[in-house]
């Protein structure tokens, strides 16, 4: 009798060490799957510094991600040419977006070298992250739209979860981790942090977003911050795909510091599958007051 439930622990155990075995040889190849990321930056609104197209053809935030992935077997693709998106994108594993104004309005673009998305081009890229491409925005991509409107909505707007509606001055501002987090820059940081930069007040959420990160108002310079605490850091399910954004990352020497690139870069990593996290809607459980905007001016 003892002698069958030694040997039954035996047969247990080894059976665990072989699960075990084998989800580590999984986490270890989703890592060490190549992915090719498409870095677009053109701006038709404000173009932030760290969108410019420098001489080289690269951008301030391309050359942070660049360097953030370089050991990470991420490769990154810049452009400012939407007509990129009429081509050939299946060989892309995510899209992200540090853009501005209007995708498809080919005027006030900041360089011979920009160029606006055809709407053929934004909904090829829309269909590709439904059928399981991985797409993130980076800060002004909230004050990014398209102009097409379906169900009351532009399509861009619904698609990256938000619209941008002002922001008051540089500053230090605290945000809350909503728990359980999968992502490892979250699970370092606390329940609450404070960091400087430039806080974007948005509106028109949508609800099926699990936000990773509020935005705390009290004590906030400016009339956009005049309003319950809202979603500052997000991701939702489009389709099999997967969708981020991200306020973070106003000015250049943002993307001069690795730690704050890694906030960014974690979604990333995360839109091209390299691990998972829940994206089960809880928007209106944590930022319940989501919807309540700052008094209209005067």
């Amino acid at each position: 009798m003892k002698r069958h439930h030694i040997l039954s622990l035996a047969v247990l155990s080894a059976f665990f060490g072989l699960c075990t075995l084998l989800y580590v040889q999984e986490l270890n190849a989703q890592e060490a799957k190549p992915a090719k990321v498409l870095h677009f930056t053109r701006s038709q609104g404000f173009e932030h510094d760290p969108a410019k197209r420098l001489e080289d053809g690269t951008t301030v935030s391309g050359r942070g991600l660049t360097s953030y992935f370089a050991d990470k077997n991420i490769e990154i693709v810049e452009t400012q040419d939407g007509s990129v998106f009429d081509g050939d994108i299946s060989q892309y594993d995510a899209f992200v977006f540090y853009t501005s104004g209007n995708l498809l309005n080919p005027d006030d673009s900041k360089n011979d070298f920009a160029k606006p998305m055809s709407e053929a081009g934004l909904r090829k890229m829309l269909a590709a992250v439904r059928a399981g491409k991985g797409f993130v925005g980076i800060h002004s991509a909230t004050d990014t739209f398209s102009g097409l409107n379906e169900d009351g909505m532009d399509i861009y707007t619904k698609f990256v979860g938000a619209r941008f509606t002002g922001h008051g001055p540089d500053q230090y501002g605290t945000l809350t981790v909503v728990q359980p987090t999968a992502f490892p820059f979250l699970k370092e940081a606390g329940p609450r942090f404070t960091t400087w930069d430039e806080w974007y007040g948005m509106g028109s959420f949508s609800k099926d977003m699990h936000v990773l990160l509020i935005q705390e108002t009290a004590g906030m310079d400016g009339r956009d911050y005049n309003r319950p605490p809202f979603p500052m850091t997000w991701i939702r399910a489009e389709g099999d795909g997967r969708v981020a954004y991200t306020s973070f990352g106003h000015g250049n020497r943002y993307f001069h510091n690795m730690e704050n690139v890694r906030r960014i870069g974690e979604l990333v990593e995360w839109a091209v599958g390299r691990f998972n996290a829940s994206t089960t809607p809880n928007i209106d459980a944590v930022t319940p007051g989501a919807g309540q905007m700052p008094p209209r001016r005067n």
